[in-house]
């Protein structure tokens, strides 16, 4: 004789639980995650292979130019040399895990919108680790640091030269000495952390121009500034009160209105404003936002070109093998990459917006 508690089903729901015990359970066949996963920045930039946990590059520069002026038949022996000297870059890979255990009775067992829970937990922990290499790439503000073995790669920021930054607070160049930043880039993949208390503005269309003409003056190009989505907004509104023409308010063929700026026409050439919701996580840090460890958020925008970037992997993406451990199924991903700055007088960033 069974001696469990059993229900049956009943006409009335006003009778409790009992009187459901007949109904089917209404669950979707289907997971639903709205999560983004998308990695604007390194989908954006080139790929290279690193050799080794410390990946190398040069960089070299011509020499300013000057008055060339020599006298008929002049002696190779009274020109006076002058040249530039190469200069050697280096980041420091870093390895990227994550590790799942699901049980084998999960992995059997008829569940709704999964057919094997091990394979789903292995997905989604790959896309978890790519957002977190998007974090580590535009937001972290992170120096290189290969002095323990659990390595760190310097992220764009740290890669900033401070004459190519400008200070949105201030008004002018990071270079500059009435900045705050003075002396926190410096190129070569290591903030100097400042303690530095800021009140943030909101970014204008003239911080673009001052960059885009400073890294025009070094030599190089931009292409793209990537902003948080809140400065994307800013950017869009201040360019329609400017009455700017890079903003295309007709109704187009399909009835839209378009009102939002893609294309920024510099006096230094074109940029495509792009938004990385990942740069926008947390909002703003007000005060110390170069600290080490300090969250930027909403604090920066980067001028770039993809083309002087690249994304250096020492080891792909890859399932570990680790295998059963009792009644569960283990798995471990690892990644190990780095960042390469071809030239870091290729970018600038525009720093303390966000208001």
């Amino acid at each position: 004789m069974a001696t469990g508690t059993y229900v049956t089903g009943g006409p009335k729901a006003a009778l409790g639980n009992s009187a459901g015990a007949s109904e089917k359970e209404d669950l979707g066949n289907y997971i639903s995650l709205i999560t983004r996963s998308e990695t604007p920045f390194a989908s954006s930039i080139g790929k290279t292979k690193a050799k080794s946990t410390l990946h190398e590059w040069q960089t070299d520069e011509l020499r300013a130019p000057a008055a060339n002026i020599q006298a008929e038949g002049v002696d190779f022996a009274d020109i006076t040399e002058g040249s530039t000297f190469r200069t050697k870059l280096g980041n420091y890979t870093q390895i990227f895990s994550e590790v799942l255990s699901v049980s084998n009775t999960k992995r059997d067992v008829d569940q709704a919108g999964v057919a094997d829970e091990y394979s789903y937990q292995l997905k989604k922990k790959g896309k978890e680790m790519k957002r977190d290499l998007e974090w580590t790439l535009v937001q972290s503000w992170g120096s290189k640091d290969g002095s323990t073995s659990s390595r760190t790669m310097g992220g764009v920021h740290s890669y900033a030269s401070e004459a190519l930054v400008w200070d949105a607070v201030s008004g002018t160049l990071a270079s500059d000495s009435t900045s705050n930043f003075t002396d926190t880039f410096n190129a070569n993949g290591t903030l100097v952390a400042a303690d530095l208390a800021n009140t943030e503005v909101a970014i204008d269309l003239a911080d673009i121009d001052e960059v885009m003409q400073a890294i025009y003056q070094e030599g190089g190009t931009a292409s793209r500034v990537m902003v948080s989505p809140k400065n994307r907004r800013t950017i869009s509104e201040a360019a329609q009160l400017a009455g700017s023409q890079n903003v295309r308010r007709n109704i187009d063929d399909s009835g839209k209105l378009r009102s939002s700026i893609d294309i920024y026409q510099s006096d230094f050439g074109e940029v495509m404003i792009v938004p990385n919701y990942i740069m926008g996580t947390g909002g703003v840090d007000a005060a110390g936002p170069l600290l080490t460890g300090d969250n930027p958020n909403d604090f920066s925008a980067i001028v770039y070109d993809p083309q002087w970037f690249k994304l250096a992997t020492l080891r792909p993406m890859a399932e570990a093998d680790v295998g059963p451990k009792g009644d569960s199924t283990i798995g471990m991903l690892v990644e190990e990459c780095s960042l390469e700055v071809t030239n870091p007088n290729g970018f600038g960033l525009i720093v303390g917006i966000g208001a």
